[in-house]
């Protein structure tokens, strides 16, 4: 089998394997979330406009969520919804370090979107949305399309790394 074929089947099997646990965050898909567990969406603060916003899940159901905590600083919210039958995603049980394949997932029209990158750095500091100062971040060359943040960055075995939450520049 071919390197090319190989990287295919990794962003094949994410997608089928993470997919499911992909939500759009507004009713403007303005950024994406991550189920973690029954009734709980993870998902970036800034793409939040209310204590209520709505949920898209994979399946085209859309239902309203209800904020249920907020880390401004580290610009994390969890929701209130019902989940209903999307799988809450795994959790890796290894952090990730640089030179780590990842892959950054976000909900397309109908099916996940999912690029490729690798780490480039872990724990380097940056300026998150209001010019907070955000310290335990995963740095990744992996591009993210509009409407990509708040959703996962997993490894190559579709496991939740960390939260995708500032592009800089052009992705």
């Amino acid at each position: 089998m071919s390197l090319l074929t190989e990287l295919s089947n990794a962003v094949r099997s994410v997608a089928a394997t993470v997919g499911p646990s992909v939500v759009s965050i507004g009713r403007n898909a303005r950024g994406a979330g991550v189920v973690v567990g029954a009734g709980q969406v993870l998902t970036n603060a800034h793409n939040l406009r209310d204590r209520t916003t709505q949920v898209t899940f994979a399946d085209g159901r859309a239902v309203q969520a209800t904020l249920a905590g907020i880390d401004v600083d580290a610009d994390l919210a969890v929701l209130s919804v019902d989940t209903a039958a999307a799988p809450p995603i795994t959790w890796a049980e290894v952090a990730a370090s640089a030179g780590d394949v990842v892959f950054a997932v976000a909900l397309g029209r109908s099916t996940p979107r999912v690029t490729m990158g690798l780490v480039t750095a872990i724990g380097r500091p940056f300026r998150g949305p209001r010019g907070r100062r955000i310290d335990a971040s995963i740095e990744h060359a992996v591009p993210l399309a509009r409407g990509s943040s708040g959703g996962p960055l997993v490894d190559v075995e579709g496991r939740l790394v960390g939260i995708n939450t500032h592009r800089l520049r052009d992705g």
